[in-house]
């Protein structure tokens, strides 16, 4: 796992190989074993290394083919790189190392820009082919790792963060002000939009091909539509077959020269993944918790049950409001860009990393494909009413639901009132987190004009269009993907984690168990994670099964509902401060003192996570020095 930055332009810019050395400078924590910078005239590729396969300095980057023409920085797994190997090597093609960087640097060689559709894995990279003058990029199916991109004059910047674009110099640190409605309206900017203007990021499943100054991005996979499949298949072949993808999946995951830690809560999907890994043979797993003294929050009793039937050591990290407030900067710098969530995968991550590990797994994408969110059953209803309330006028929804005295949840009821889309309707209802007026009121005037877009309304009509023609269920499972798994927790994820040097690999979320789970029928996948459990029930101790299946669900999120008015207050109060918050110029101070003292009288009307919400974004502005 690495990090990787380049430019590409029309001509060679001499600055453009110091502006490259900024950028791997920014990223020496994504790749803290060794970095490089190549600089090819028209293109400077750079690469910081967190080595995990092939430790030796042969598998240092950026790495060339044979005789030098093709240069590549890559970043990520490629969980086939055994078996591809073979079939390169029979065709000519000589190896130095046995990284997986070369097999895709040969890969390219041999297939050109259809290489990225034969890999399986977890990647981002860039190459540059000096026989074309071509700059090719590529990133996972899933979105897994991350690459953004600006485009100038001439010129293509690149880089695994924008604090890495940002650190260039050559990229504005000026904000987008879509993307900052977007963030308030949602909690997270949902692409292809991102914190900073002409910032984007490449998509899930595309390549882009920058070519004499222009640029194009087309799709080499697309997520399967729900229940698309054949289902012929009896629930015994379907349980055998996903099984079979389950064990092959965490066989190849488990590639690796280093130790791996497990990331285990109280619940289903960490339990089943802790079980394939134990069957797989992995020796060296050491199981991870994060604990609190709230009790309503404390997983840690449920996940040493877990471990010690499955027979892995266990570490709890016991988290407290003082820890985290000595370490909020680092957060939130962490994050990349500004999200309410994070800070759970921050501190599990930290934990790794000090505990000596380079490499974890997780289950994210459990709840995704096995149906594990109850806020589905919320949009079922939600839609329901918004098609019953279509005929009425919208304005009668806000005139009775949007007001300031009414606890927020009543209040993003109005927008199920006169909906010209009930599925959009019920997606705004769960997701918002502030109105268009609240943003408004929040936001500098040039971030949010009187006449701005609603953007949350706007990301999710764009992912609900995909959907047309499906059942609503259908439409709900699609949806998660792009507007909750890619937009918030991958991204989230993979920021935060790497943050702290560590690779996270989410099991579940291999191409062939999407593909496989997705097309499946939805009366299968809404049974909550039963089509998991029963096709790993052979991997899970038989004492054990029936308590683990009891268990009711948990969210793993932190105690902010009791801390933020309490012990972390005082922090608030500073960040909130009418001349700091003028001097950042982003948000209203007014707007702001307005919020935070509503919060301060009936925190349960108002919603924790809104307050964290404006938290973040001021003081990550502060952090990477960014403005209107």
């Amino acid at each position: 796992m690495c990090g990787i930055a380049g430019i590409a332009s029309e001509r060679a810019d001499p600055g453009h190989a110091i502006a490259a050395e900024r950028m791997v400078a920014a990223l020496a924590h994504r790749g803290p074993d060794s970095h490089g910078v190549e600089d090819l005239g028209p293109c400077v590729l750079a690469n910081t290394r967190l080595a995990i396969v092939d430790l030796s300095e042969r598998g240092r980057q950026p790495m060339c083919n044979e005789d030098g023409t093709v240069w590549i920085a890559y970043n990520g797994e490629c969980y086939n790189a055994a078996e591809l190997r073979p079939m390169l090597v029979q065709r000519g093609h000589q190896f130095r190392s046995s990284t997986d960087t070369e097999v895709v640097l040969h890969l390219y060689e041999e297939f050109g820009e259809e290489c990225a559709g034969k890999l399986r894995g977890m990647f981002a990279f860039a190459i540059w082919d000096s026989r074309s003058r071509k700059l090719f990029l590529a990133r996972d199916r899933l979105g897994i790792k991350p690459l953004y991109y600006r485009l100038g004059p001439g010129t293509a910047i690149f880089a695994s963060e924008i604090k890495a674009l940002l650190a260039s110099e050559l990229v504005p640190r000026k904000l987008d002000p879509a993307g900052i409605r977007a963030y308030l309206q949602l909690g997270h900017i949902p692409p292809p939009r991102t914190a900073l203007q002409g910032v984007q990021p490449l998509a899930p499943g595309h390549i882009g091909i920058w070519q004499d100054g222009h640029f194009q991005t087309r799709a080499y996979w697309t997520l399967p539509v729900p229940g698309n499949g054949s289902s012929r298949a009896t629930p015994a072949e379907i349980s055998d077959s996903l099984r079979e993808v389950l064990a092959e999946s965490t066989r190849v995951q488990l590639m690796s020269d280093v130790p791996i830690a497990l990331f285990l809560s109280g619940g289903i999907d960490s339990a089943v993944l802790g079980a394939l890994m134990r069957n797989a043979g992995a020796d060296q797993l050491t199981a991870l918790t994060i604990g609190f003294e709230e009790k309503a929050f404390d997983e840690s009793e449920a996940s040493r049950q877990t471990a010690e039937a499955l027979g892995i050591p266990h570490r709890v990290i016991r988290m407290s409001p003082s820890a985290m407030s000595g370490s909020l900067d680092h957060a939130i710098w962490a994050m990349d860009q500004p999200t309410v969530d994070g800070l759970n995968a921050y501190w599990i991550s930290r934990a790794a990393a000090e505990a000596g590990f380079k490499v974890a797994l997780s289950g994210q994408g459990g709840d995704e494909l096995f149906g594990g969110y109850e806020s589905l059953a919320w949009f079922d209803r939600f839609a329901g009413v918004a098609d019953w309330l279509r005929p009425l006028p919208s304005r009668l929804g806000r005139g009775v639901f949007d007001h300031e005295s009414l606890p927020f949840r009543w209040r993003k009821l109005s927008y199920l009132v006169g909906a010209d889309d009930p599925f959009v309707a019920a997606q705004l209802a769960v997701r918002i987190m502030f109105l268009e007026g609240d943003t408004q009121q929040l936001l500098h005037p040039a971030l949010a004009p009187a006449r701005s877009e609603f953007e949350a309304k706007k990301s999710i009509a764009a992912w609900a269009q995909q959907t047309a023609g499906l059942s609503l269920q259908e439409r709900i499972a699609y949806l998660d993907f792009p507007a909750h798994l890619e937009a918030r927790l991958l991204r989230d994820g993979d920021a935060v984690s790497m943050a702290h040097s560590l690779e996270v690999r989410p099991l579940f979320l291999d191409h062939e168990v999407v593909e496989l789970v997705m097309r499946l029928p939805m009366s299968l996948r809404r049974r909550k994670k039963q089509l998991l459990l029963e096709a790993t029930r052979g991997s899970i101790p038989a004492a054990f099964y029936d308590e683990l299946v009891s268990r009711p669900k948990q969210t793993f999120t932190f105690p902010f509902s009791q801390w933020l008015a309490a012990s972390m207050r005082p922090v608030i109060d500073e960040t909130f401060g009418r001349e700091r918050l003028a001097a950042v110029g982003v948000l209203d101070p007014g707007g702001v003192a307005r919020l935070w003292k509503r919060y301060l009288e009936r925190p349960g009307a108002v919603g924790w996570s809104r307050l964290w919400c404006i938290f973040v974004l001021a003081r990550w502005c502060e952090l990477m020095g960014v403005g209107v």
